[in-house]
């Protein structure tokens, strides 16, 4: 492949594909059935760490007793576990929480 078709490839990207900006979690689960859970969540860890694990989560769903969270980054994961995992499961009154670390 030429380096001028190979360039043009790279930057013909269809119309359909759009960069957005990244929305909050606090934002997206407004209306929800956790919203208040997650308002009492940033209440009990406080502002400084609610931005930086919660507020930043990639996803955060419950079904009944299991919730499963979503995290760009291992050690945002491991941090939430080891500080937060009882919390959780006390504010959003669930038993199982799975915790995962998107791969990149």
């Amino acid at each position: 492949m030429n380096q001028d078709v190979h360039m043009k490839s790279l930057l013909d990207i269809p119309e359909e594909l759009y960069m957005e900006d990244f929305t909050p979690m606090e934002e997206r689960l407004k209306n929800t059935d956790i919203e208040k859970e997650f308002q009492k969540l940033k209440e009990e860890v406080g502002s400084k760490y609610f931005e930086k694990y919660f507020n930043s989560l990639i996803k955060i769903k419950r079904y009944e007793k299991d919730m499963i969270i979503i995290t760009h980054s291992e050690n945002y994961r491991a941090i939430i576990i080891r500080e937060y995992l009882h919390l959780l499961k006390k504010i959003f009154n669930v038993s199982n929480v799975i915790i995962v670390a998107q791969s990149k």
